[in-house]
């Protein structure tokens, strides 16, 4: 399984106060809330008490977002379609490139821009 961007969001923002037994529980109950054949975990598994936390901490952002620079938010919209691509090309550059309409160095230069880094898989 993977985490969509979104749910990652949501899970740094919490504390955890039961520490790493309440993640690691988290992470357990959306793996059994996920419809049969899902790879990424997004929003729609997260169960209804973590979903609500979920909206107001999204309109807490939204509103944090408003009061950033066109260049900010283009900036982090950009990293994002980046991150995207290379997810739904399993970190291939070459593919992610090609599906973003750009070269590969240009890629490359976005990755090293944004400090992207693929995640380690356990």
């Amino acid at each position: 399984y993977r985490f969509h961007e979104e749910v990652l969001d949501f899970m740094k923002s919490r504390s955890w106060p039961g520490n790493i037994r309440e993640l690691e529980n988290f992470v357990e109950r959306l793996v059994a809330l996920a419809p049969p054949n899902t790879r990424v975990l997004d929003v729609s598994v997260l169960p209804p008490d973590f979903r609500k936390e979920w909206q107001k901490l999204k309109r807490v952002l939204e509103l944090d977002q408003s009061s950033r620079s066109l260049k900010e938010s283009l900036a982090e919209h950009e990293e994002q379609i980046i991150r995207r691509a290379l997810m739904d090309c399993d970190w291939n550059q070459s593919k992610a490139a090609r599906l973003l309409k750009i070269s590969e160095h240009g890629l490359r230069y976005k990755i090293g821009k944004f400090a992207i880094q693929k995640p380690i898989d356990k």
